[in-house]
């Protein structure tokens, strides 16, 4: 997945060069609302995850701490001075792990759902481009279903969670923006249970197993400012 950040991280300065005139003046300064939408990439490093699988699979099967993960994303933000964005984001990410053990094959699969407030403070803002940096927090509502033998089953949890991002624009038209970014996260969803209220195991720290992570990623998308 290496190659997903490099194309990530690229293919906003192939768009042609956008002059002063095609975007807003340069003295009109002033964030706008905006709306984002778009796709990425992030690493999570699932712990808990990552030792139920490895706690039975083959020496040659075991999985590393990080695994890549889909990610899209919508937000929209809101300015309340010259300097400084409220922003409400929906963020979900999805990745799967394999794995063989003396009894057969396991199937993992890592869905979660992000609901997040963000604070943006402005880094830069030419009408052309714009450079910002947030930070906030929210909740997450993640998903662990399992294949394995004779399981098959789904197992769900929530908690807190905490972003920290950045955030670039480069103008295509009069309102139209490519959108390229970065963040960091912290979940801490809690013990996972399944409808029956059965945990899959016992997590890290001797209590059930948990859907916390940490994750790093890159994203690509569109923004429009209003």
């Amino acid at each position: 997945m290496s190659s997903g950040f490099a194309v990530i991280m690229t293919i906003p300065f192939f768009y042609p060069p956008i002059s002063a005139s095609q975007g807003r003046p340069e003295d009109d300064v002033y964030p706008r609302p905006e709306l984002a939408a778009g796709f990425g990439v992030s690493y999570m490093a699932v712990r808990d995850v990552v030792d139920l699988i490895n706690a039975t699979a083959l020496p040659s099967e075991r999985v590393p701490d990080f695994r890549a993960a889909a990610e899209f994303f919508g937000a929209v933000s809101y300015p309340v001075s010259k300097e400084w964005l409220l922003k409400f984001e929906y963020a979900y990410l999805f990745a799967s792990y394999a794995s063989a053990s003396p009894f057969g094959q396991a199937d993992i699969g890592v869905n979660v759902h992000l609901l997040s407030l963000l604070v943006q403070i402005v880094l830069a803002d030419k009408g052309v481009y714009n450079l910002k940096l947030g930070a906030g927090g929210g909740v997450c509502f993640g998903s662990m279903s399992e294949k394995y033998v004779t399981i098959d089953d789904t197992y769900s949890g929530r908690g807190p969670a905490v972003v920290l991002e950045i955030e670039a624009n480069t103008a295509l038209g009069e309102n139209l923006y490519a959108y390229l970014g970065g963040n960091i996260r912290w979940s801490f969803i809690g013990e996972l249970s399944n409808t029956a209220g059965r945990i899959p195991g016992r997590g890290a720290n001797g209590g059930g197993t948990t859907l916390s992570f940490f994750g790093a990623g890159a994203r690509l998308g569109l923004s429009y400012s209003f």
